[in-house]
């Protein structure tokens, strides 16, 4: 009986772990670099400890910032996902080249979705403004595909704004001479996702409804 009753303590353990919220970034150390920060906005020390403490990668910061509906999921780092990636976007002292390929590596693979996916699109578009040639020179340096990769998630939208085609108009006429290649991947992505992509959550209740 004795043995059983351990049998079915294990496993019980085992699903616990199993079916447990996973954060894969450390969620303390970046709420601690993120209040600290707070409190010393201008500090270069700071704004690197929230940077490094910030999700790498389009898979660590969607499990990190993402919704969910189940009983029991803990929706603090969802809650906090505008703040984070606010104060991401106010880190000026962090190096360009630092900086732009973090945003890259955030966005090859990410998918429009309400939110923080929409808040981070908002910061790439804000970044190419304040750090241009910097951003291109970096993307130019990725695989091909990897650049499709990012201009799908850049340019994916729900609307047709007159907006999203001037600032394409405006990317492309500066950069066509010195980053053709680049401009030509941008321009097919801009063709087939702005104004033709669904929040990602919507996509999938228009597929379940088939």
């Amino acid at each position: 009986m004795k043995q059983i009753f351990l049998t079915l303590l294990l496993f019980a353990t085992l699903l616990s772990t199993a079916t447990a919220q996973y954060f894969p970034v450390d969620t303390a150390l970046l709420n601690r670099t993120y209040r600290k920060l707070l409190k010393n906005p201008q500090s270069r020390e700071l704004q690197l400890d929230f940077f490094k403490a910030f999700p790498d990668n389009w898979d660590d910061f969607n499990s990190t910032y993402k919704y969910s509906d189940k009983d029991g999921y803990d929706l603090s780092m969802y809650s906090q996902a505008y703040e984070h990636i606010k104060t991401l976007a106010e880190c000026y002292a962090i190096n360009d080249t630092l900086y732009c390929n973090k945003l890259i590596a955030l966005s090859v693979g990410a998918s429009l979705d309400v939110d923080a996916p929409n808040h981070l699109q908002g910061l790439l578009h804000y970044t190419m403004q304040q750090r241009n040639d910097v951003f291109l020179y970096c993307l130019s340096k990725i695989e091909k595909g990897h650049q499709m990769q990012f201009w799908q998630f850049y340019w994916s939208n729900i609307v047709d704004g007159q907006s999203q085609e001037k600032e394409f108009e405006v990317l492309y006429n500066i950069n066509k001479e010195k980053h053709p290649c680049l401009m030509k991947t941008m321009s097919i992505a801009f063709e087939y996702f702005n104004n033709k992509v669904l929040f990602m959550e919507d996509f999938k209740n228009v597929m379940n409804s088939k």
